[in-house]
């Protein structure tokens, strides 16, 4: 592990219940699920996890509750040898919690409580500064306070520390923090919310990533399940089809492909290669219920690659 790149996760850290349904819910209806799996994820804890089981050492800064389950989560992320020094426990506000419906062709929605997510402060982040300023990479969402998701990008950006922006819960963002993004990986409804403009195709699409990188973004990566990812930075645009695969759950996809791109350009691979071993991640991911436990190690995708070769 001395040699392993560096990524510091600035995020959420929730509890997961994962029901499989036939199908969707109708408004109104009671509908019995297949099974219900629980387990620990928000995107942040997710992108630790799954930058972590790629062979990144991980620090990760999140608030959780002062309850069973921020206690448990801790102990599962120590236990992917993930360093939470930074992981505080709030004692006024429960652990995060992620209510997700997957159905038989693999859809899923997702309502999530923030709990003790909503208290991540400006200041936990500037504890941390010196975990920032040595990563090779710095990762951040939206399911914890902007003034703190802010505060983590800036330090990284001071520091000369590339920055990765998932945008997720889709939100409007200021042209500040825009601007300090090296990468921003939205899936469509991200960036549509992004641009405010439909991006129902591939070329609206490519437009609407130019139109984020117009307003501060270095490379854009947009994220298309099953129609795969766009990329375009300064230098390209261009689509990566997806790897085919039999999908059972997509929660946590996206997630996963944010921190094996992010792993990928820290270890130097080309932003192209990046890509398409993120996408291959994001594959594995999907054919495994629940978010943690469908991450693959690095073993596992090197395995994988060898059986599809």
């Amino acid at each position: 592990m001395a040699n392993a790149c560096r990524i510091c996760v600035v995020g959420s850290a929730n509890i997961d219940f994962t029901f499989r349904t036939p199908r969707m819910p109708k408004p109104g209806e009671t509908l019995a699920a297949h099974s219900l799996h629980i387990s620990m994820g928000g995107k942040g804890a997710n992108q630790a996890v799954a930058a972590a089981r790629l062979g990144a050492a991980v620090a990760f800064v999140a608030r959780v509750g002062n309850d069973a389950f921020g206690a448990e989560a801790v102990r599962r992320y120590q236990e992917d040898g993930i360093d939470t020094t930074f992981v505080r426990q709030d004692t006024d506000h429960p652990t995060g919690a992620a209510a997700i419906v997957v159905d038989d062709e693999a859809e899923n929605f997702i309502i999530v409580a923030a709990g003790a997510n909503a208290r991540l402060t400006p200041q936990d982040v500037r504890d941390a500064s010196h975990v920032i300023r040595r990563a090779d990479a710095v990762l951040c969402q939206l399911e914890t306070p902007l003034d703190a998701t802010l505060e983590a990008l800036c330090l990284a950006r001071a520091a000369g520390v590339r920055t990765v922006l998932t945008p997720a819960p889709a939100t409007d963002l200021p042209d500040e923090l825009l601007g300090l993004c090296d990468l921003c990986v939205p899936n469509r409804i991200e960036i549509e919310r992004l641009v405010n403009r439909p991006v129902d195709n591939l070329r609206n699409v490519f437009a609407a990533a130019e139109l984020l990188r117009a307003r501060g973004v270095k490379t854009v990566a947009v994220t298309m399940g099953a129609e795969g990812a766009i990329i375009v930075d300064d230098d390209a645009a261009w689509h990566v089809p997806a790897t085919e695969v039999q999908a059972i759950d997509p929660t946590g996809a996206g997630d996963a492909f944010t921190a094996a791109l992010a792993v990928s350009l820290a270890n130097g691979i080309t932003i192209g290669q990046a890509v398409r071993r993120a996408s291959q991640v994001a594959a594995i991911t999907v054919t495994r219920l629940g978010t943690h436990t469908a991450f693959p190690s690095l073993a596992e995708v090197s395995q994988w690659q060898i059986g599809r070769s």
